[in-house]
């Protein structure tokens, strides 16, 4: 099964709080809306590759490595039935 891709989320609040940015700044520096980036930061939504590519190419995440910015999640089991 394929494995899904979920932010780091204490490490990207690490980075924006040492930047005094707010939530809305960093979605607007990614192109992406608030509510999404809320999302993301609150692991309710995986990364997709466009949006794991924007983060690279974003200043803020500048010489972050990809294992400090996301985890490979392996999706739960089907349940017994």
């Amino acid at each position: 099964m394929p494995r899904r891709f979920f932010l780091r989320a204490d490490l990207v609040r690490d980075l924006i709080d040492a930047r005094h940015l707010t939530h809305a700044e960093v979605a607007e520096r990614l192109g992406i809306a608030r509510s999404y980036w809320s999302q993301l930061v609150n692991r309710k939504r995986g990364l997709s590759p466009s949006i794991r590519r924007g983060i690279l190419a974003c200043d803020l995440f500048a010489g972050v490595p990809e294992s400090e910015l996301w985890e490979r999640v392996a999706p739960p089991l089907p349940r017994a039935a």
